[in-house]
This record gives structure tokens, C-alpha cells and sequence, in this order.
């Protein structure tokens, strides 16, 4: 990660701190809003506070995010968290949805999603992590991987195929049974069910 580009299922389990260097919680997810005309834009995160209450901390209060910390302004609403219809939350819902990429080299899974600050101080999301499918017939094997920008792909409608929950789960697996039940109880429903 560097001080501009954070890749957000490494941000996950990250701990959130105030100004005077004080725990006050940890990253749960991140939360995007799409836009018409170019990548979606963050909005802020879902933090976990002690006494496992999840809330909103918008991203205009982050002053910094380093390797394994995010610094905040220390003024955070500790209301609980609910999710916005237009929101949507990037490592419950966006990792194993696919994509196509639009130079015609097939399909991929999103695997993460590399958030940028720009110039004018906005995160937005600008790179993609992606799993093209196994060729192989092996039972452990793995496709190939890539990195590709947001305009470089469209995302597939949602039909009747279910999302796979792979990357969830792999991004979830570090933490305890209680943690991981509450976690998959705070998806949207559609998404616990997958």
C-alpha cells in the first residue's frame, strides 16, 4: 500500500485510531457510491467500535491511512451503522462479483479494489484485483490474475447466478467464530444467503 492507493481487503481488520493515538476501533468494510460518469467514489467506512456497535465514519473525516492504521479527526458519530440504498459496501458486496473486461479478453472476478486519493482529496475507486477463471482441470488450481482499471471493465447484470462468496470468506477467514457469525449476520440479506 502506499500513502495514495489502499487496497481494500487489506485495509480490513485495520485498526482506526484518533488524533492523540488512541485504539477506538477497526475496519469492517468500505462503503462506495457509484457515479454515471466515472468510477465510483468512497464514501467513507464501516468501523467497528468497542462492544462490537458498527457505525459510519465518512471518509472526509480519515486524515491518513498507513499500513495496518487509519488516523481520524477523532470526531465520529456513534450512532449505528445502516446501510444507504444507494451505497454499497465493497468487500461484502463488490469482491467476487464479475466483470468483463472491455478489450475482449473474457471475464473475471473482482478479488480487491484499490481505492486512490486524487487532487482534489477525494478517494475513488481506480483499480481492480481480478481472477480470470481456472483452465485447468486440477482440483487446486487457480486462473490467472490481473490488474485492471475501473473504465477498463463493465460489470455483469445480476441475473439468477448467485455471487460467489469465495473472496468474502477468504477476507473474513482471520477472524474468531463469534466475530465471523456477527459479520455474515450484518450482510444484506441477498449476500448472506449467498
Amino acid at each position: 500500500m502506499s500513502a495514495n492507493r489502499v487496497f481494500i481487503a487489506r485495509l480490513a481488520g485495520c485498526g482506526v485510531f484518533d488524533p492523540a493515538g488512541d485504539r477506538v476501533g477497526k475496519v469492517i468494510d468500505a462503503l462506495v457510491l457509484y457515479r454515471k460518469a466515472s468510477s465510483p467514489k468512497v464514501t467513507g467506512l464501516l468501523v467497528e467500535m468497542t462492544g462490537r456497535r458498527k457505525v459510519f465514519v465518512p471518509i472526509a473525516r480519515v486524515t491518513s491511512i498507513a499500513p495496518g492504521q487509519v488516523i481520524t479527526t477523532g470526531l465520529i458519530d456513534l450512532r449505528r451503522f445502516s446501510q444507504r440504498g444507494s451505497e454499497v459496501r465493497v468487500i461484502a458486496e463488490m469482491l467476487g462479483r464479475k466483470v468483463n473486461l472491455l478489450d475482449g479478453s473474457g471475464a473475471a472476478t473482482i478479488e480487491d479494489v484499490a481505492i486512490e486519493l486524487n487532487k482534489s482529496k477525494q478517494w475513488n475507486v481506480t483499480d481492480l484485483f481480478l481472477r480470470r477463471p481456472k483452465t485447468s482441470t486440477l482440483r487446486f488450481a487457480r486462473g490467472a490474475t490481473l490488474f485492471a482499471s475501473w473504465e477498463s471493465v463493465t460489470e455483469e447484470a445480476k441475473g439468477d447466478e448467485a455471487q460467489s462468496a469465495e473472496q468474502l470468506i477468504a477476507t473474513y477467514s482471520e477472524l474468531r467464530p463469534a466475530d465471523l457469525a456477527s459479520a455474515l449476520l450484518d450482510l444484506p440479506d441477498e449476500r448472506m444467503i449467498e
